[in-house]
């Protein structure tokens, strides 16, 4: 390491010329999920770098599923909001194919389906399941790079239980407890109660809360999901 005058800099320009005020705002992980509600979305135009692969160990029959992944690089677009808040912003989420138990608890005609699957159905327009397996999903799916769709996001909270929690440090951060791992506890939107948007005023309008405290006391964030799929 050195200080500044030992490191034989000069005032040559650092990359192109930049107006801060016109700048792109960051989005991705650290940015606040939108609230829970009925949104519309614009998929990109080239859906063929969207892919990874993942083992679905609680399949039925268990084996490789595929994932398209919407992140910082090709995002969807919300192009309809609550109130308009969020038209124009990139979402950033995944759709799978992975199959798990939807029905109510215990009903006898529950059946294994997937986010993907509702999409083949409700938003595409399909009646039975893309033949080739996860390559048919895949190409299915391309088919409609530039299409819309409209979904509600949900919020959900889980406590990590591969890490180590975090706790409020009492000055408006966050601080580790590396000696305690998180508990693995899930919380659902139905779970959590809304809180006012501004907390010094309890007339302002309620929201549900980004951070909520488990039950282990570790802080937890939400986590956006989408749901309830159609056209």
């Amino acid at each position: 390491m050195a200080n500044l005058n030992q490191l034989g800099l000069t005032n040559e320009q650092v990359g192109e010329a930049l107006d801060y005020n016109s700048m792109p705002d960051q989005f991705g992980g650290f940015a606040p999920p939108p609230q829970p509600g009925a949104y519309r979305f614009k998929l990109p135009n080239d859906l063929s770098g969207i892919w990874e692969v993942f083992q679905h160990d609680k399949g039925t029959p268990p084996g490789k599923r595929i994932s398209a992944k919407f992140d910082d690089t090709h995002p969807l677009t919300i192009i309809q909001s609550p109130a308009g808040t969020h038209d124009g912003e990139p979402f950033t989420t995944k759709v799978t194919n992975a199959e798990r138990k939807r029905g109510k608890k215990d009903d006898p005609t529950a059946q294994n389906v997937s986010d993907m699957d509702y999409m083949n159905r409700d938003v595409w327009g399909l009646t039975t399941k893309p033949a080739g397996g996860n390559v048919g999903y895949a190409q299915e799916f391309q088919k409609h790079g530039g299409g819309e769709f409209s979904a509600d996001v949900e919020w959900s909270w889980k406590c990590n239980a591969s890490k180590p929690i975090f706790v409020d440090n009492g000055q408006g951060g966050l601080q580790e407890v590396s000696n305690q791992m998180g508990c693995g506890t899930a919380y659902y939107q139905k779970d959590i109660d809304k809180v006012p948007e501004d907390p010094g005023d309890p007339n302002s309008p309620k929201v549900y809360p980004l951070r909520i405290t488990c039950q282990c006391g570790g802080n937890v964030r939400a986590f956006a999901n989408l749901v309830r799929f159609r056209a």
